[in-house]
């Protein structure tokens, strides 16, 4: 009893120093702005850095990661105006951004036609990137304070950069975030790593809570936290050492009658609760946080969104997702419907491990829905169901249930597992919903769901 009392006020102080502990979040530096010489391109009200994503995999946006760029002065006009070179990783080469309709750019010109900027510099070495002649229609001339940033208005999830911001036309304060920072590649490396460091360390920080207060012996992973100076492969190594530790008796009852939800162990982020894509790879989905939808969608565009899980015990897995796709628009899909539609059902559910791929067809938005409206705004009436028909309704869908029957069973015996969603063909006006993915552990033996 001694023994006992002396490890739960050990892990009682350990829980105060783990709530005191600072891991400072990493701070990236500036450089002067410079001509001729790799950089990363930051928007600093965004904090995230210029990259390509969005349509066609090659539109200007803002994203975590960063392309590689260069300025280069123009002759022409001995170095007035600059054009902006980025290395697209999608055609795997150096290219030029431009301008086109509508104000979005895009990474991948091979001839300079419309892509002249005017270097405004500010303070804190950052500066303004404003289109400018010799562009022959998109320069200031046409579009008096046109700058390249990023719009929140009425969306302040949207990643496409826009060049036709004018601070005269601002709608709010901090709406139009058009100011820019360049980052040299070995500052960006080291940032880049520093990060993962400390996004790890705060999930061990979170682990080391919950051990504390089950009185696990957690000692040694709590020096790992401790020193701020621990690496990456040793902080993932003790949230490895922990979570087993979690879960040793948690799992111990897990049967086919009896499924333990491992969920929250092993996925960042299951059910998007910071309307934002944190631990998940591949496609970006959309998202609507001005609403706080906190659910996921994919309109009009082929995909692969995935998350690679480790150190998972063995034995037998059901991977479930809330979630439907569409056939095409509203119509269209109807009558894929009453024709017979899984010839057109692209989207599916996966998981991979051992080399071992199990898939099954994400389920239809007709199927399990509801023959009389639920009253909600932005539902539709399609033959003899009623269906969301947007963001708005398909929220309201999920929180009444609907859409819960995608799942596959998985046998895991070297603790990796890849979970994702795939789609690879693509009908008009598609669209793919989806929210709330889970976890479940069956135990060693097959449960023959």
């Amino acid at each position: 009893m001694k023994k006992k009392s002396s490890l739960l006020l050990v892990c009682f102080f350990m829980a105060i120093a783990v709530g005191a502990q600072q891991w400072h979040k990493p701070q990236l530096p500036f450089t002067d702005f410079l001509t001729g010489v790799e950089i990363y391109l930051y928007n600093v009200g965004a904090g995230r850095f210029y990259t390509e994503a969005n349509s066609y995999g090659t539109q200007g946006s803002l994203s975590k990661n960063g392309l590689k760029c260069k300025f280069v002065a123009n002759a022409s006009d001995g170095g007035a105006t600059v054009k902006l070179m980025n290395f697209s990783n999608v055609k795997d080469a150096w290219k030029t951004a431009y301008v086109s309709t509508n104000g979005t750019i895009w990474v991948d010109a091979d001839s300079s036609t419309e892509s002249n900027w005017k270097v405004v510099k500010g303070d804190a070495k950052m500066f303004k990137l404003m289109i400018s002649s010799p562009n022959i229609r998109f320069n200031q001339e046409n579009y008096p304070g046109a700058m390249l940033g990023l719009d929140l208005f009425e969306d302040t999830t949207r990643t496409a950069l826009s060049c036709f911001l004018m601070e005269a036309e601002e709608p709010g304060e901090g709406i139009y975030l058009t100011d820019w920072a360049a980052v040299l590649p070995d500052d960006y490396n080291t940032f880049m790593e520093q990060t993962e460091v400390y996004e790890n360390a705060l999930i061990l920080g979170g682990l080391l809570d919950e051990a504390f207060e089950k009185g696990k012996d957690v000692t040694t992973e709590f020096a790992v936290y401790e020193n701020t100076s621990s690496t990456l492969a040793e902080i993932q190594s003790a949230i490895d050492s922990v979570t087993d530790k979690l879960i040793e008796d948690l799992i111990s009852g897990a049967t086919k009658d009896n499924p333990i939800d491992l969920t929250r162990l092993y996925i960042t982020n299951p059910s998007y609760e910071n309307n934002d894509n944190e631990g998940w790879n591949g496609n970006t989905p959309g998202f609507n946080a001005l609403n706080d939808y906190q659910n996921a969608e994919l309109f009009y565009t082929n995909y692969t969104c995935y998350q690679q899980l480790t150190n998972l015990p063995d034995g037998y897995y059901e991977v479930r997702l809330q979630g439907f796709y569409r056939a095409g628009l509203p119509a269209e899909a109807l009558t894929h419907k009453q024709g017979g539609e899984n010839a057109y059902m692209h989207s599916e559910l996966y998981a991979t491990t051992g080399g071992v791929v199990t898939s099954t067809k994400l389920q239809s938005i007709f199927t399990g829905a509801p023959t009389q409206a639920l009253g909600i705004e932005a539902e539709i009436n399609l033959g003899n169901w009623w269906v969301p028909d947007g963001m708005v309704a398909a929220k309201a869908y999920f929180d009444a249930g609907y859409y819960r029957d995608n799942s596959v069973v998985v046998h895991v015996t070297n603790g990796k597992l890849i979970i994702g969603l795939t789609k690879s063909t693509t009908i008009y006006r598609d669209w793919t919903m989806f929210d709330n993915w889970q976890l479940l552990y069956y135990g060693k033996e097959n449960p023959e769901l």
